[in-house]
């Protein structure tokens, strides 16, 4: 059995049982292999741009007995699948821009499926306003870490109606907000002390020469200070 990491065990429980499952970026193959090991899914399709990670999957899920139950594929994000196909979609580790690129390159083929679960590394919050502009909607959220980095996993589903999110929620995710965790206190009390610190150093500059993307730099840091707050407050209430 393989022993999957902290980040892809969150990524695994929300993988609901299904008949298949696409793996966009499949690694090493050990999401696919758990999840057809445990019974999750009976087939998976295990797809990456790039051929030494397929191969090393391909490898791995032989080792594990599975080959019968896995097709292969080289392709570019969803180029090689077919519109409902797969049931749930899976497409994690790698930037929140790529994830939304892969997406929108075949966005039929992701409104398709049953559910998405994205594990964006970067632009948590352009992804999420892509999400919620083409008409998905937030079914869970969590949050990971990695290498002492904080990471938010998703899980969507197409509705195709507009879910109204505050920029706070489009930041920090709404059910990530809505569930607290102390993870979230963590990833608030990093990011308050990163902006606070880059501010000071701007403000040192008051005596100098302030140019224009200084000001619109600092108006940024302070919106994002302010975004912190919110969620502080509305952690304080729900902690009673």
């Amino acid at each position: 059995m393989i022993k999957l990491s902290p980040r892809l065990q969150i990524i695994y429980d929300m993988v609901p049982k299904c008949g298949t499952v696409a793996d966009v970026g499949c690694d090493h193959g050990y999401l696919t292999i758990s999840l057809l090991e445990n019974h999750i899914v009976n087939k998976a399709i295990a797809m990456d741009v790039n051929k030494g990670p397929l191969e090393s999957a391909k490898v791995n899920v032989g080792q594990a007995n599975l080959l019968d139950q896995v097709s292969f594929r080289l392709s570019d994000g969803l180029a090689k699948l077919a519109e409902a196909e797969a049931d749930v979609i899976c497409i994690c580790g790698m930037g929140g821009a790529l994830i939304k690129r892969i997406l929108d390159a075949r966005l039929m083929v992701a409104k398709s499926a049953k559910a998405l679960i994205l594990e964006p590394q970067s632009e948590y919050k352009a992804l999420r306003e892509y999400l919620v502009d083409n008409g998905f909607q937030f079914l869970d959220e969590s949050l990971c870490t990695e290498e002492g980095k904080i990471y938010p996993i998703m899980k969507v589903t197409f509705s195709g109606e507009h879910t109204e999110l505050s920029d706070a929620e489009l930041e920090y995710g709404p059910i990530i907000i809505e569930k607290s965790p102390d993870l979230l206190q963590s990833l608030l009390e990093k990011n308050k002390r990163e902006y606070t610190s880059i501010l000071n150093k701007l403000e040192s500059l008051q005596g100098e020469k302030v140019t224009d993307p200084i000001q619109h730099r600092k108006a940024i840091l302070l919106n994002e200070l302010e975004l912190i707050k919110q969620v502080e407050l509305k952690r304080r209430k729900s902690h009673g």
